[in-house]
């Protein structure tokens, strides 16, 4: 569905996602049957209607007033925002840079709850010295104080993208000096909790409330299911970040002598195992001379290939997309992704052609580092097509890691 801009603060459009408008009138039916059921004898239906659409819309109202500090703030420590969309309680930011600091971190993760508990308490106390207890308006304001006061301390609870994970994450970078020893700790803690919810929901499933514990064991799972992806992500962009090209299997080079006419070629290429497989480098008294590919079978008629060698035909191996054996991960992602096919030949320090290297060969020493190894006719299909496994998007790891400041 379609989201709607609200407004536009410094260059970011303000958007509200139609199930925005769904969780105003559930909220405000919520409420207007919860003081129908307390309150009857002192406000009619249409006056609880009332109390319930106006407590929603303020709550929501706060919830995009402190986006914008917290926007405000995030911009000051260099964040780059795109666009924020709202929807139930909170919003969702698509960032393209993030702070580079654990200081600036911290500063971000803080605003939102120290703005909530500021609303909470100046509306508590309008409530409570206001002279009729009675009044709508009160009683609105006295509700939208405590759902402040409930979401500042729900924004401070340690889990994933919550402020309160945040905000422990870079405080123990900021203490540590260490990223990683922040997010390690965070997974450790999101870990434990998930494991404390499933625990108590299975408890409640068997001897209490059957849903409700069942939503418990539903989110106790979900956790700790999050919490085990989280830990593989890291894990991944420490491959990323710390493996060098030389640490994988290559793909061995197709040889073939430069006087060797189409004919001889043609039989080459009918062994064809997967995609890199069309490429042959074209060797002269063991020197490598050149490279070619199988489409230059199209560039001479089927009569005159006993008469064509392959040697007329091959383009400079310097023009063939390269990387060093040393080179980082991945930086070699990059430059693959920039390529037409898919496919980099491997240089020694020397640059001596070792082999060639491809999205499968990197996706499956990926996944051997992560301790998954496939089945051979699935990795031959992966070869043959030339794809990560398994869905990996590396690429997209690359650039989120890049704009958190971690490449």
């Amino acid at each position: 569905m379609r989201s709607w801009q609200i407004f536009k603060i410094w260059g970011i459009p303000f958007k509200v996602h139609p199930y925005w408008f769904v969780i105003l009138f559930l909220f405000s039916w919520s409420i207007s049957n919860q003081i129908n059921l307390s309150s009857s004898d002192i406000y009619n239906n249409k006056e609880a209607w009332i109390i319930g659409f106006l407590t929603s819309f303020f709550l929501l109202s706060s919830i995009i007033f402190h986006e914008v500090f917290h926007t405000f703030v995030s911009l000051n420590q260099g964040v780059k925002i795109k666009k924020i969309t709202f929807y139930f309680l909170g919003a969702i930011l698509q960032i393209d840079k993030y702070c580079q600091t654990a200081l600036g971190n911290i500063k971000i993760a803080i605003v939102r709850p120290l703005l909530c508990f500021a609303t909470a308490s100046i509306l508590l106390l309008i409530s409570n010295n206001s002279a009729s207890q009675e009044q709508i308006a009160v009683n609105v304001i006295s509700r939208v104080g405590i759902f402040n006061l409930f979401l500042g301390f729900l924004n401070l609870i340690p889990i994933g993208s919550l402020d309160g994970g945040n905000l422990l994450k870079s405080i123990i970078w900021h203490f540590s000096g260490s990223k990683n020893k922040g997010r390690n700790f965070l997974n450790k803690v999101n870990l434990l909790l998930s494991f404390c919810v499933l625990f108590f929901g299975i408890i409640c499933l068997f001897r209490f409330n059957f849903y409700f514990g069942f939503i418990l064991s539903f989110l106790g799972l979900f956790g700790v299911n999050s919490s085990k992806s989280e830990s593989q992500f890291i894990k991944i962009e420490n491959i990323l970040k710390f493996s060098k090209v030389s640490e994988i299997k290559l793909k061995p080079l197709r040889k073939i002598e430069y006087d060797a006419n189409f004919s001889e070629f043609n039989k080459l290429i009918k062994n064809k195992k997967d995609a890199s497989d069309k490429y042959f480098f074209v060797t002269n008294n063991g020197r490598w001379t050149g490279f070619v590919d199988d489409n230059i079978l199209k560039a001479v008629s089927l009569k005159k290939w006993e008469r064509n060698f392959v040697g007329d035909f091959k383009k400079p191996i310097d023009s063939f997309e390269s990387v060093s054996y040393n080179d980082k991960l991945w930086r070699t992602i990059e430059r693959l992704e920039e390529t037409n096919e898919g496919f980099l030949l491997v240089l020694n320090a020397a640059d001596i052609p070792l082999g060639i290297i491809d999205r499968s060969k990197i996706g499956n020493f990926v996944l051997n580092k992560l301790g998954f190894n496939l089945p051979s006719d699935i990795v031959k299909k992966l070869n043959f097509k030339n794809n990560y496994p398994l869905g990996i998007e590396l690429p997209r790891i690359i650039t989120s890691m890049k704009q958190k400041g971690d490449l």
